[in-house]
């Protein structure tokens, strides 16, 4: 297994030119906006070679945000988007997805891309992609994995429609020996075949962190671990470069004055770890917790602001709208510190095999980063300037009265059971 992800290794070095010879499967493209549609984005903007796309059109179910497709445009040759029934694990949805998305290969291009690169969630990318390798469109394959496809982050299984073995999806049973067929119709749903058809059939499959690739291995059957293995290569979410976190009159925002201000991006869930750092803010001595802001960047507030309420720091919290991508990046500079989390659990043998990819994000701004992790998780494993874990609450309010205290004058009444800092 390789430890390191290499843009020679996934599209080659070429100067722009009028064609691609490389061709990205992604079903939750820009300018659609989600997590993958951000990586998949980076990763193009990183390698920074001409590609053809395929996507779907979700106008259904995301938003837009043009300033992603803006970013990746300069590399983009073709751009086929698919109109098909939106369903995450289901074959009405991903069969007219991979037919029309052969179909448009087909229609416009006489020579076999030399890659086909696609990504998970959604599982539709694996399948159309597994058929231009298997049929001749494409000289290589290669796979990434967002998360455990077949485990939903409480380890309760994800729920997936079935699959039928007729049509044309005995077309990839045909592509793998007799062994994998018989394990793959024993294995006969959306979801399994998007993790399995990768294992058996793609040339390189990556991930995100060590610890997923684990917990996938153990999903597969042993006969299928070692070559799976040989063929994975660990490359955590890509970070842009700096000039992206810079205005376009060539400045960054600048930080509160007084204030030690928090900057939280995405959906902020008070019961999954949330809430403790609400209560530790609660904790404070009243000097400190008076001098500390949290902007949440969310549509959906959920339960914060009640959450905030009850814990009598309402006048702490304040949620804002989501911003586009580009925006995002640049008003991360206005922070003190930007806050990332794991998710508060962790029942898979390891410490966590997600990764959260907004650390990615984070890293490449000049704030610094707070993280509350699960011990060992991949996010314990990065660096960042201020840590503390999850589910010790006392040790995330000791974390923020240092941190306060960091960039201000204030004096902490401190007491003998007061904890070191918990960061870095």
């Amino acid at each position: 297994m390789r430890d390191s992800f290499s843009n020679a290794s996934l599209w080659g070095c070429a100067m722009l030119e009028r064609t691609a010879d490389r061709l990205i499967v992604a079903f939750n493209f820009p300018p659609f906006t989600d997590g993958s549609a951000v990586t998949v984005a980076k990763r193009i903007i990183e390698a920074a070679v001409p590609v053809d796309v395929i996507a779907a059109d979700l106008s259904s179910v995301r938003a837009r945000d043009e300033s992603l497709i803006d970013l990746v445009a300069p590399w983009l040759i073709e751009h086929y988007t698919v109109k098909v029934p939106v369903l995450f694990a289901d074959e009405r949805s991903l069969v007219p997805f991979v037919e029309r998305g052969l179909g448009a290969v087909r229609r416009r291009r006489g020579l076999p891309y030399k890659e086909v690169y696609s990504r998970s969630m959604w599982p539709h990318s694996h399948f159309l992609a597994a058929r231009l390798r298997s049929e001749g469109d494409a000289h290589r394959w290669i796979a990434e994995f967002s998360d455990p496809i077949l485990w939903h982050v409480d380890a309760t299984p994800r729920p997936s429609g079935p699959m039928s073995l007729s049509g044309a999806n005995l077309r990839l049973l045909r592509a793998v020996g007799s062994r994998a067929q018989a394990f793959l119709r024993e294995h006969a749903t959306v979801l399994a075949w998007s993790q399995f058809i990768p294992f058996l059939l793609a040339d390189e499959l990556v991930f995100t962190n060590d610890q997923q690739l684990q917990v996938m291995l153990a999903d597969a059957p042993e006969w299928m671990r070692e070559d799976v293995e040989r063929r994975a290569t660990i490359s955590p979410h890509p970070t842009l470069t700096s000039p992206h976190y810079t205005a376009a009159n060539g400045s960054a925002p600048s930080s509160r004055p007084g204030r030690y201000s928090i900057g939280y991006f995405g959906t902020f869930y008070p019961n999954r770890g949330g809430g403790e750092f609400l209560e530790a803010i609660s904790l404070l001595p009243a000097p400190l917790r008076d001098s500390l802001t949290l902007d949440v960047y969310t549509d959906d507030a959920g339960g914060l602001l009640d959450a905030a309420s009850r814990l009598g720091v309402a006048d702490n919290v304040h949620r804002k709208a989501p911003l586009p991508f580009r925006r995002f990046l640049q008003t991360s500079g206005s922070y003190t510190a930007l806050l990332v989390n794991d998710i508060a659990t962790s029942p898979f043998g390891v410490p966590s095999p997600f990764l959260p990819s907004k650390y990615s994000d984070y890293v490449g701004s000049p704030t610094d980063t707070m993280a509350i992790t699960l011990p060992g998780s991949p996010l314990d494993q990065k660096h960042t300037r201020w840590r503390a874990h999850v589910g010790d609450v006392d040790g995330i309010a000791a974390m923020l009265a240092d941190a306060v205290i960091s960039v201000g004058e204030l004096d902490r009444p401190r007491s003998e059971n007061d904890s070191d800092n918990a960061g870095e």
